[in-house]
């Protein structure tokens, strides 16, 4: 089985690729082959080797059992009615 070779370009901030590679310098790597490790790892895993989360959109805010039973059927009717559409 035969490997090309190709080139990936990557814009970034000149500060953010000076401390990365500071860092990875410190680590006894190279820019180029921490990115071949990263991407490796997304191929081997077909994951993103670190958690991603976003803020919530909403606030969550805190009801009593009467009121989340209240919406709690509200939902439910408003899903009947969105189901006869």
């Amino acid at each position: 089985m035969t490997s090309t070779s190709t080139t990936l370009q990557v814009r970034l901030p000149q500060a953010l690729r000076d401390s990365a590679s500071s860092a990875l310098e410190e680590m006894g790597l190279d820019l180029p082959t921490a990115v071949r490790l990263y991407l490796t790892k997304v191929a081997k895993t077909r994951r993103i080797p670190f958690p991603l989360e976003a803020e919530p959109l909403a606030e969550v805010v805190e009801v009593d059992r009467a009121t989340q039973a209240r919406m709690d059927r509200i939902a439910k009717n408003w899903k009947k009615t969105k189901n006869r559409r």
